[in-house]
């Protein structure tokens, strides 16, 4: 799985990966996902790291634990 160019939509349709998720970045679980199903998981982690909501290491973690999918 590329994580990078991967829907939104699609990696919360697998649960391992959104387990992963779940267990490393939670607090990104009480935004509306519905919003962003259309958008890649690339574009948005890069917009939660540049806001803040979760730290660059952390998104790299996730990346990295989902690509191994």
């Amino acid at each position: 799985m590329d994580f990078r160019s991967t829907t939104v939509k699609d990696v919360f349709a697998n649960e391992k990966a959104a387990a992963i998720i779940k267990e490393l970045a939670p607090n990104l679980m009480k935004y509306p996902i519905k919003l962003f199903n259309k958008k890649t998981c690339g574009e948005i982690f890069d917009l939660v790291v540049s806001k803040k909501i979760v730290p660059e290491d952390v998104a790299k973690e996730i990346e990295s634990r989902i690509n191994a999918l």
